[in-house]
């Protein structure tokens, strides 16, 4: 269940550091597991949703270094809040001045964004790994999640060990059948919505009249529940 708890990944590595079965598990490889383990699961309460406002500077802008998802672009001539919502670009020469379309559209390569427009700001909505005071990234305070993730860093760390032969079949096999189980039951509790979340989604479905352009409102009113009147 989604309680918007979280809890430091420091906490987790130190329990599986103390593990006799990877007793030479260095603290930097333990810490990638962790990170990986985060981006297959795509624990959402593990980031946390920022908004950033760039100076474009010849059609381009560097993305913020702590980036894991886009949530949305929006443009600006000044720098200020909000903006025109912009369009993941299909145009290959969506850069060139020739080109008259009014859509303000961008790509990102490179740990670049490149937009549609020369000069002016943008605000980038996404979303970034959470992490706390000394760094360390946060994790959903979920029992099935945290004891998922310990079972991940062992049996990614003993892959090598059984590889080489230095672990038997049945240590090897025992971890990652304890890795599959709590994985899968992490997945599903992390996918369990409260009875908030799912009147949004109700809300968002259940609509005789659909918005064709919750992109351009930046999906503000996507979960409001429909207010239709009848007239005698």
């Amino acid at each position: 269940m989604i309680t918007g708890k979280t809890i430091s990944v420091g906490n987790i590595l130190w329990k599986v550091l103390k593990q006799p079965i990877v007793q030479d598990l260095k603290y930097e490889d333990a810490a990638e597991y962790a990170i990986e383990y985060l981006r297959l699961i795509g624990a959402a309460l593990a980031f946390e949703d920022k908004v950033e406002r760039i100076k474009l500077n010849n059609y381009k802008a560097p993305l913020p270094c702590n980036l894991i998802n886009i949530r949305g672009v929006a443009y600006s001539d000044c720098e200020c809040e909000g903006g025109v919502a912009m369009r993941y670009a299909s145009d290959i020469y969506h850069t060139d001045d020739s080109n008259c379309s009014q859509e303000y559209t961008y790509i990102t390569q490179n740990n670049v964004v490149t937009t549609s427009m020369k000069d002016g700001w943008i605000n980038i909505s996404y979303s970034a790994l959470a992490t706390d005071e000394f760094g360390y990234p946060l994790i959903p305070d979920n029992e099935s999640f945290k004891v998922a993730l310990e079972y991940y860093i062992i049996h990614r760390t003993l892959e090598g060990l059984w590889s080489m032969g230095k672990i038997t079949d049945k240590v090897f096999q025992y971890y990652e059948q304890k890795r599959h189980f709590y994985s899968a039951q992490a997945t599903s509790s992390m996918q369990i919505k409260n009875m908030d979340q799912m009147e949004t989604m109700i809300n968002a479905v259940n609509r005789m009249i659909l918005d064709v352009n919750p992109h351009q409102t930046f999906y503000k009113n996507f979960g409001v529940k429909e207010v239709t009147k009848r007239h005698n």
